[in-house]
């Protein structure tokens, strides 16, 4: 019986308490298909491929039904894994759990006896709160999200159905400086992603009654979005726009084929963060009212924030999804994050198993039409091209000097007033050089046809064009006889692939050239006496030669030409 008042010895579970031993080392070198064979044979969970590396049997079974059978085990495995001797504390393996460790390796002497599995094992994360965050941004539209926080989480109370905001809005939260005082208004509110532990759709429809919002919803994947309406005049927010919402049922997800689309399963929380792509994407803050700004990290996201670090949840995410390579570069590019060892490995795994049939073209085409989109869109695709993911595209062999070549076009054209689609651009300064056949199946890859399939053929087989432009001795006439019926795309190619005087004389048709004009029009050369029909044409067009090449000054020099043309009887 226990006494009372007398010290009892206070005994800490050691780390074999958690371990699992069902492990087996298998020779580092071995193919997915024999280590999936020996881990069955021998029962095991987990696969041990050498000293820190490690693969849940799970993951195996998963690459080899995406057809990875014959390739190496080790790049599809976890490394650096943290290892504890098997006399270690309990508490030594929760904290590397904590800190992102997926794995923790239990070994007696050299040889591995046990994993403790952080997806076995219930964490309760870290928490921490943001509500100062939250609340210090002072302006008018940082107010009113505040106020649809606190509104979708008295929603999700009032349903039962707890709600959490996720993704890029806690990620940019944490990652942005803290300043004192007041800061400038946003031109626009970033998006806000929440995720409900429950029917994501019904609460998304009772959020958009509250907030005066338009509801999309996609039933297929548990989701819904909300064009937000305004905050009431009532909360003292003025009709303050509240941008929009983006709602989701806590799920997992299964992939049926590396890079489909997935199936989605409902499942709580923390199952939802651990199947994100990175981890700074993978934290939550809680919107219930009486746990308003906590923070939840269950897997030290906020730990790789303060790093800047850019961290995947695990080595096969690419192959699930490779166009989560063009988010990292996107992620990379703006918020000034750096990829991790084991992140790179995870992307160059991804390349090297392309193709991806069930990952569409039209799903390629929409990340590189983001990534175009960037403040800093040359750095996402330098990175792209640095990681050799135009692969996926089927671009083999892009040139950066094209890269850095198109960001100085598209500047300049902006200064110019004048129209270029990014992602043309940025496709077309991939393609520059590439002989047709491989233009074609890029091209195919990315589904284009049709008009934009036209253009972007055109324009980057435009280098007969740029030599031509790079003649010693060209008139501005001739320039413009040449240019006039190049599609503008072409020109762009054309630009690109030209020296110094070719690029010139681009810049200046499409700036001034193009829109020179006689100041005689067609009504004037009737009434001067030029026959109807297509001598009008003509002479106008003679005008125009004449006045680009600088031999025309005022209207009535226009006018005397015209009528020495007609006296002496010469074809315009």
């Amino acid at each position: 019986m226990a006494k009372a008042g007398h010290p009892y010895p206070q005994v800490e579970p050691g780390v074999a308490a958690l371990a699992d031993p069902r492990v087996v080392t298998v020779p580092a070198r071995i193919t997915v298909a024999r280590a999936l064979v020996r881990a069955r044979a021998a029962g095991a969970r987990v696969v041990v491929l050498g000293p820190r590396r490690a693969v849940r049997e799970g993951e195996l079974a998963r690459a080899a039904r995406w057809g990875l059978g014959p390739r190496p085990a080790a790049p599809m495995a976890w490394r650096d894994l943290p290892t504890l001797p098997d006399t270690a504390g309990e508490i030594e393996a929760r904290r590397a759990l904590l800190a992102g460790a997926p794995l923790v390796l239990v070994r007696r002497g050299r040889r591995v006896v046990g994993a403790v599995d952080g997806e076995r094992l219930p964490l309760p994360g870290v928490e921490s709160s943001v509500l100062g965050r939250l609340e210090r941004a002072g302006d008018r539209p940082s107010e009113a999200r505040l106020w649809l926080l606190r509104v979708a989480g008295k929603i999700g109370e009032g349903m039962g159905a707890p709600v959490h905001a996720v993704g890029g809005f806690v990620r940019d939260l944490l990652l942005a400086p803290a300043p004192p005082g007041r800061r400038p208004a946003p031109a626009s509110l970033p998006d806000i992603d929440l995720v409900v532990e429950g029917d994501g759709i019904a609460f998304a429809r009772r959020l958009a009654e509250e907030i005066g919002g338009t509801v999309l919803v996609h039933r297929g994947f548990g989701t819904a979005s909300i064009e937000a309406g305004h905050a009431p005049a009532g909360a003292g927010l003025d009709r303050i726009p509240l941008g929009r919402v983006d709602v989701a049922s806590a799920r997992r997800e299964h992939y049926a084929a590396a890079g489909a689309l997935p199936e989605v399963i409902p499942a709580p929380l923390a199952e939802d963060l651990r199947r994100r792509d990175f981890s700074v994407n993978a934290m939550a803050v809680a919107l219930a009212p009486d746990r308003f700004g906590r923070l939840l990290d269950p897997l030290g996201g906020q730990r790789d924030a303060r790093a800047r670090r850019l961290r995947s949840l695990r080595p096969l995410a690419f192959v699930e999804d490779p166009t989560r390579i063009v988010r990292a570069a996107r992620y990379a590019a703006r918020l000034g994050l750096r990829a991790d060892a084991a992140t790179l490995g995870g992307i160059r795994l991804a390349v090297e198993c392309a193709p991806y049939p069930a990952l569409s073209g039209q799903r390629l085409w929409r990340e590189l039409e983001l990534a175009a989109a960037e403040p800093c869109a040359r750095t996402v695709f330098e990175l792209l091209v640095r990681w050799k993911a135009p692969t996926i595209w089927n671009i083999v062999g892009a040139n950066p000097a094209y890269l850095a070549a198109a960001e100085r076009l598209a500047r300049w054209a902006r200064g110019a007033g004048l129209a270029v689609d990014p992602a043309e651009l940025a496709l077309l300064a991939l393609l520059i050089g590439r002989p047709p056949a491989a233009v074609a199946r890029a091209l195919d890859r990315l589904a284009l046809s049709g008009e934009p399939r036209l253009r972007l053929e055109a324009a980057v087989l435009a280098g007969p064009l740029a030599r031509r432009l790079d003649a010693a001795r060209l008139r501005a006439s001739a320039i413009d006889r040449m240019l006039r019926p190049v599609p503008a795309p072409a020109l762009l190619g054309a630009w690109l692939r030209a020296g110094a005087r070719g690029r010139r004389r681009v810049q200046w048709y499409l700036a001034r050239g193009r829109a020179v004009r006689p100041q005689l029009t067609g009504a004037d050369l009737l009434a001067l006496g030029v026959p109807r029909g297509p001598r009008v044409g003509a002479t106008l067009d003679r005008l125009r030669r004449l006045r680009l090449d600088g031999a025309l000054g005022s209207l009535a020099e226009e006018r005397e030409l015209v009528k020495e043309w007609l006296t002496s009887g010469k074809e315009a």
